[in-house]
């Protein structure tokens, strides 16, 4: 079989597109192929059809070559292998003479079919490619017409509706009737149905009002459970309070000075209870509200979970102690105002009346996993607070911590007007000097934090810029006002209370 070359400008696809449907519609009409067409699997543009015919393609230029140069003769006899690889190779020499030129020429046709296909299929690509950037440029336009008709679809809707709601018009008595024939039928299956029905209601009264008996049960001792927590609550509140008001009172009219302050002993005659709930007042008025969250005591849980011996300095009404023990942790507190530690004692709190000096100098080296001072350190003078961080440095166990809450002085607020309601503070404490005495004492991998920030109402107002005409606006004043403006905030109005960590 002679060979032809196939060149680029010979190759019309129009022209062989044409032949090709011309063919089949030839062998159609001589009944060779079915009039519904020949199954040739996904057809079209579809991304199955091109990667099947992408497969094929490849396949074909990997596999034109159909000479096997691989074949080897040999034999494992080792007498008679000789004779019998040189009788195969013989006969091997005499069967290539004849078979050799037709694989020759079946080579050179499926090489010249493969070239021809290549180009076949760079012609058809280039054409989509073509077909691909013409719909392209053609979509403004269509897209353009598509605008330019559709008021006049709208506009045929809008005249076709009259006639499409009298339609419907003509039908409504035409579905009524049909409506009206079904009824008795739809009439007569539910009453078939209505024994079936009141019989299952029937078998069910009974689970039914079973049921309603359990929940109505479990309803009400729900409500008596809640009632009798919220009444007991109530009463505990109510008899905690009167308790404390006996002892108050009793202690005025006896005209028995108390312990002032948390850790210094001061003999006055002033009601701290009373005097407390006052600057609370007072402190909530000229500082705003008090701000929950974070809240300062859960944010301190996880450097005391698992801790089975936290001593509390100060504690108060003994709210952190009751935040420990509802978590599980081991802790006890000492207070020197001892209306404090019977009103901890009455919440069933494990406390001491005596002041931290001599506590500290009492219990044994390393016998506590934490310690807290909470608005403590203020009440103090800076020899005596020394002492005390020295102790409980040695009372800690090793990897324990120290947390301490103190007023933040760095805020002019706090410094000049709230620091200033209560008498008993005495030291100005910069968070700089507390964390140098913390190391001064041994205690490393020091943390701070700020709690209680003024309420945005309370501090000086940014300028919002829409709120002022464009062409008043200039963006490089209003940016250094607003700088100014919240540099002068932190610095006034900053946070109210300072809280510092230090790690043994």
């Amino acid at each position: 079989m002679d060979t032809f070359e196939i060149h680029d400008d010979e190759i019309d696809v129009e022209e062989i597109m044409k032949k090709i449907k011309d063919n089949i519609r030839m062998r159609k009409e001589a009944g060779v192929y079915p009039q519904d067409g020949i199954e040739m699997g996904p057809a079209g543009n579809s991304p199955e059809c091109s990667t099947n015919v992408q497969r094929d393609l490849e396949y074909i230029n990997a596999n034109w070559d159909i000479q096997n140069n691989s074949y080897f003769i040999s034999s494992h006899r080792p007498v008679v292998g000789k004779p019998l690889v040189k009788g195969r190779e013989l006969v091997h020499g005499e069967v290539r003479r004849y078979v050799d030129p037709i694989i020759w020429k079946q080579t050179e046709f499926n090489g010249s079919t493969a070239r021809y296909l290549n180009n076949v299929n760079e012609k058809i690509n280039a054409f989509e490619n073509v077909i691909g950037n013409e719909i392209e440029q053609l979509r403004p336009e269509i897209d353009d017409k598509i605008e330019q008709l559709r008021p006049e679809i709208n506009d045929k809707i809008e005249q076709l509706r009259p006639e499409i709601d009298d339609k419907i018009e003509q039908l409504r008595p035409e579905i009524d009737d049909k409506i009206e024939q079904l009824r008795p039928e739809i009439d007569d299956k539910i009453e078939q149905l209505r024994p079936e029905i009141d019989g299952k209601i029937d078998q069910l009264r009974p689970e039914i009002d079973d049921k309603i008996d359990q929940l109505r049960s479990e309803i009400n001792d729900l409500i008596e459970s809640q009632v009798s927590s919220v009444i007991s609550s109530m009463n505990s509140d109510i008899e905690n309070k009167a308790w404390l008001a006996n002892i108050l009172e009793k202690r005025n009219s006896d005209n028995k000075p108390i312990n002032f302050d948390d850790e210094i002993s001061k003999e006055s005659s002033i009601n701290y209870f009373t005097f407390s709930e006052e600057v609370s007042k007072a402190w909530t008025k000229e500082g705003g509200k008090p701000i929950d969250v974070p809240n300062m005591y859960e944010d301190l849980l996880p450097f005391f979970n698992n801790c089975n011996n936290v001593l509390e300095i100060g504690s108060g009404t003994g709210y952190f102690l009751q935040l420990l023990k509802n978590n599980g942790v081991g802790s006890y507190g000492i207070d020197i105002n001892e209306d404090y530690v019977l009103y901890c004692e009455k919440l069933g709190l494990s406390i001491q009346n005596i002041d931290a000096l001599s506590h500290l100098m009492t219990i044994d080296d390393k016998s506590i996993d934490g310690i807290f001072m909470g608005q403590v350190v203020e009440h103090l003078n800076i020899n005596e607070l020394f002492q005390i961080l020295k102790l409980c440095y040695e009372k800690l166990q090793f990897g324990s911590y120290i947390a301490m809450s103190m007023p933040n002085i760095l805020s002019v607020l706090v410094s000049t007007n709230l620091f200033n309601m209560d008498p008993t503070h005495e030291t100005y404490i910069h968070p700089e000097v507390i964390k140098f005495l913390l190391k001064s004492c041994g205690f490393r991998e020091i943390q701070e934090n700020f709690y209680q920030p003024v309420p945005d109402e309370s501090k000086l107002k940014r300028i919002d810029p829409s709120n002022i005409p464009n062409e008043q606006i200039n963006n490089e004043i209003l940016e250094t006002l607003n700088f100014n403006i919240n540099f002068l905030n932190n610095f006034l109005f900053g946070y109210r209370d300072y809280l510092v960590i230090g790690k043994k």
